[in-house]
């Protein structure tokens, strides 16, 4: 009952995240009646929306209907489905790290990923002692993408695309490391967007933090046993997150919307205060490259 009340607030959330100059995007799994269904999620550091669909591909954000009218920088996990948009797009440094990282432990013969992995620590700690500016000085951000480059560079001299072998037909397949190669060097702009737009956090961390409650309900209650019962789910979670997010009463904001009074969320200017780092990481990182070259 409650799910079918906070339309208002929901339309307002979805409004304002169309607004928003950064943005988040991810999805994850979930049981809906047997079948497997994704939880999309589009979230800022006050707002969030969720929307449950079948799929997972393009069909998907196009019926969330939020990433279409989206002109700001969305920051997501390289998915193909998002690439699809406009709108300025990020990748996710930390997914990029963690490809890195097993690539360099895996391979020793493969030391530009443990190159990339301090290129990318170096980057990381330019852009959080210039929280102050508005941009990294020209300098610096024309060294790192000349490092970038060479880097990958090199990486391409030691890992040349597979040759098709005779009689076979459709895509060749490649490596992980050669996969991430042609991904880091086509997608120069968008691993690096945060260099020049210090808006942009290096990760996508506000999303995947977004996403933490319905897996742990997933993991509780196992499944939803039918479409009702998600999309309700994700209506109410997409206010609660919101509410809390903004510092509100959780449990006064579902008394209201039980009494017929959804609170609405507090429309303020979005701004992105995010994480620009994940401090953590970066700094287990910068131990994983000392010990790697030791």
């Amino acid at each position: 009952m409650a799910a079918t009340r906070p339309e208002a607030p929901v339309n307002a959330i979805r409004r304002a995240l169309v607004a928003a100059p950064v943005a988040h995007a991810d999805e994850t799994g979930r049981r809906v009646n047997g079948n497997l269904y994704r939880l999309h999620v589009l979230s800022t550091d006050r707002f969030t929306a969720c929307c449950p669909h079948p799929k997972r591909g393009a069909e998907a954000p196009d019926a969330f209907g939020l990433l279409a009218p989206f002109a700001g920088v969305l920051v997501h996990d390289h998915g193909s489905a998002c690439q699809r948009y406009s709108c300025w797009q990020a990748f996710c440094k930390a997914h990029h790290l963690r490809e890195l990282t097993a690539i360099a432990e895996r391979s020793p013969s493969q030391p530009w990923a443990t190159d990339m992995i301090a290129l990318l620590c170096q980057a990381n700690a330019l852009v959080g002692e210039a929280q102050n500016l508005k941009a990294l000085p020209t300098g610096n951000v024309e060294r790192l993408r000349t490092r970038y480059d060479t880097i990958l560079t090199e990486a391409e001299a030691g890992n040349p695309p597979r040759p098709r072998r005779p009689g076979t037909r459709g895509r060749i397949k490649q490596s992980p490391a050669g996969n991430l190669i042609r991904r880091l060097r086509e997608h120069r702009n968008e691993v690096l967007r945060f260099l020049t737009d210090l808006r942009v956090p290096g990760d996508n961390n506000p999303a995947e933090r977004d996403l933490r409650t319905p897996k742990l309900q997933q993991k509780v209650s196992d499944c939803f046993r039918s479409d009702t019962g998600g999309d309700a789910f994700a209506i109410l979670r997409s206010c609660l997150s919101t509410r809390r997010k903004q510092s509100d009463d959780i449990f006064n904001s579902l008394v209201l919307t039980f009494q017929g009074q959804p609170p609405m969320p507090q429309l303020v200017p979005a701004v992105q205060v995010g994480n620009r780092h994940n401090s953590k990481y970066f700094f287990f990182n910068q131990l994983f490259i000392m010990n790697f070259r030791s």
